[in-house]
């Protein structure tokens, strides 16, 4: 298999956000002071994945403005698509319903927020003003940064264990997915408002998104090193104050380069490396 597949398997396939996620889950775990286990990681992959390709699924007709490749991709496969969600979520729910019920019930709220985040309900049109979670201004990115932030909660009923470090992990990830969401946003921006989605770019314009990324990004780092200053979190947990300048050179970066290659590879990628980054703090 020539690499150009192998890269467009492992991106648009949804791979690498799926090993994030897994990556996330483990430095919760790693947190609350266990070490990951392998179904654990298994559950994250496969939810996130489902979730993924609901959203291609749903998606494909917008991206083929903002992004072609993978809109190529993803009709390729268009056929295994059902199956593939239907797949990763039995799989995941299954290995779930064996671990305890508390937290097999919590996963259903993942579930619940892809579907109307990518396919959506005409009665949400009275509450939010869009059919679709991801329609409404700043929506999209605070439902994708809240259903991870949601990691720590399902990591806790997983082990049936709970602390204050835990939960004080939530908002960190929030802000980091937060800063990633509105960066993809600014690739998106000109099939954002050709189909009336409404994000910070596209309303707002760069100057105001870059603003807003790089308060995100110091907010982020403020906070990770408060409650690592307040001993609240344990103090390994700074690795991950890395994170925000990684951000901040990726955005540097996405100016005079391949933007796509930094989004999809790079940007994404930073999950990927968040349980390696707090094994070596802990070291």
């Amino acid at each position: 298999m020539r690499w150009g597949a192998v890269y467009d398997e492992f991106i648009y396939g949804g791979h690498l956000l799926a090993l994030g996620t897994a990556s996330i889950a483990g430095t919760a775990a790693l947190v609350l002071g266990k070490f990951p286990s392998l179904d654990l990681a298994v559950m994250a992959y496969l939810f996130t994945m489902g979730a993924y390709t609901i959203n291609r699924a749903t998606e494909a007709e917008q991206d083929a403005v903002s992004q072609p490749q993978r809109t190529a991709f993803v009709q390729k496969r268009k056929k295994f698509l059902p199956a593939i969600v239907v797949g990763c979520f039995l799989v995941g729910y299954l290995l779930a319903l064996e671990r305890n019920l508390y937290f097999f019930f919590a996963l259903l709220v993942p579930l619940v927020l892809s579907v109307l985040y990518s396919v959506g309900s005409s009665k949400m049109k009275k509450v939010i003003g869009s059919r679709r979670l991801k329609d409404g201004l700043l929506v999209k990115n605070i439902v994708i940064s809240f259903g991870w932030s949601l990691i720590p909660l399902l990591v806790g009923l997983y082990y049936l264990d709970f602390s204050l470090a835990l939960a004080l992990l939530a908002p960190f990830i929030f802000m980091r997915l937060m800063v990633n969401t509105i960066f993809f946003d600014v690739r998106d921006v000109d099939a954002d408002r050709m189909y009336g989605t409404r994000t910070i770019p596209s309303v707002f314009g760069q100057r105001v998104t870059n603003h807003a990324l790089t308060g995100l990004d110091l907010a982020s780092l403020a906070y990770i090193l408060t409650v690592v200053a307040f001993s609240l979190i344990p103090a390994y947990a700074l690795a991950l104050a890395a994170f925000p300048f990684y951000s901040l050179a990726y955005r540097t970066a996405s100016r005079s380069s391949d933007s796509n290659t930094i989004r999809d590879l790079v940007a994404d990628g930073e999950y990927v490396m968040w349980m390696p980054v707090i094994l070596l703090g802990k070291i």
